[in-house]
């Protein structure tokens, strides 16, 4: 298509849809993608379910744009990449000063240079950065899917519904854990500038980033680096990685940040358990406490008895692993572990 496409002339002109970059002390790590057909935003007032439809089908059908040189800015330093096959592309942006201090939020500029259709400040746009504190307590690393939006991932009708039918207003937090991850991230409930990290990584591919950045915005949680996969049939991709990216995704945030203790949240409907306790087993007690949400609270089932055997491994690597029934339930550990006020 994109061989027919440059042939009759339409090429398109290429965007950046960044995503939220976060600062380490090897560096600042923006992602973004380049794509002729970003979805716009959604208007939530008055679209339907065949918007919605629309909205999917181009997510999915992405006309992504490789080989695109760009250039990315951040405190005064730059640093160039390229777009690879899929459009993708990854800036690792070097710090001028390791000890300048930063707030918890800033911007790294993104441009596209030396692109025949479109000029550098026309394409110009700003990822998001996070810089953990030096007064951060923890960082957590939370999944999404039915740990903190109701997805129905076991229940493949509900899913599906909800993957190609519903924006982002549609999707439904789970009780609580909004409040919840706002404790976390503020480290108690009298404070209101953020000072933990939040990190939320998921098996959602990255065609689904600017849904889920609005699902976070409209029900009140915390902001925060959205991790996701590149979805395709290549050998580490799609059809062969399953949710072990997940575990990948958590060791170079563990590594990127090796005196930061760290707090994980899962759920026990998929795999979140087992890859938890490699982590746990990998890291020990850096990782203060693992969660894991129970997808049908108040019943005994088969997905509890699959998480008993990776708490009983946590346990053993000196990491304390919880099957939770609520929020409220997480947050009266997180007070017994000190890591919320009482």
């Amino acid at each position: 298509m994109r061989r027919l496409r440059k042939r009759w002339g339409h090429v398109g002109i290429p965007q950046i849809q960044a995503y939220t970059g976060y600062r380490t002390d090897v560096g600042t790590h923006v992602r973004g993608r380049v794509l002729n057909n970003p979805v716009e935003p959604p208007d939530f007032a008055n679209d339907d379910w065949w918007d919605n439809l629309i909205d999917t089908y181009r997510r999915f059908a992405s006309d992504e744009v490789p080989n695109v040189a760009l250039e990315v800015t951040f405190n005064g330093r730059s640093v160039r990449c390229m777009s690879d096959r899929e459009g993708y592309f990854h800036a690792v942006v070097p710090d001028a000063n390791e000890n300048d201090p930063r707030p918890f939020w800033s911007k790294a500029l993104v441009r596209i240079v030396g692109h025949p259709n479109v000029e550098p400040d026309a394409s110009m746009t700003f990822a998001r950065v996070l810089t953990p504190l030096n007064l951060a307590d923890f960082m957590v690393i939370s999944d999404i899917d039915d740990t903190i939006m109701h997805t129905g991932a076991t229940e493949l009708l509900t899913m599906a519904k909800l993957t190609f039918f519903a924006n982002a207003k549609a999707r439904l937090p789970l009780p609580g854990v909004a409040d919840l991850y706002q404790r976390l991230q503020r480290g108690g409930e009298l404070s209101h500038e953020p000072r933990n990290p939040i990190f939320y990584v998921s098996s959602s591919p990255w065609n689904l980033f600017d849904l889920l950045e609005d699902f976070l915005e409209i029900n009140g949680l915390p902001d925060g680096p959205v991790l996701l996969r590149d979805l395709g049939i290549d050998k580490d991709k799609f059809l062969s990685s399953g949710h072990d990216h997940k575990l990948e995704k958590i060791r170079a945030l563990m590594l990127d940040y090796p005196s930061l203790p760290v707090v994980l949240f899962g759920d026990s409907g998929q795999e979140d358990a087992r890859l938890y306790a490699l982590a746990a087993e990998e890291f020990g007690k850096q990782i203060r406490a693992i969660f894991i949400r129970d997808v049908d609270p108040g019943i005994a089932s088969l997905f509890d008895d699959h998480v008993e055997p990776s708490i009983r491994r946590s346990k053993h690597a000196g990491v304390p692993m919880y099957r939770i029934e609520s929020s409220d339930d997480a947050i009266e550990r997180l007070k017994a572990l000190n890591l919320l006020p009482n």
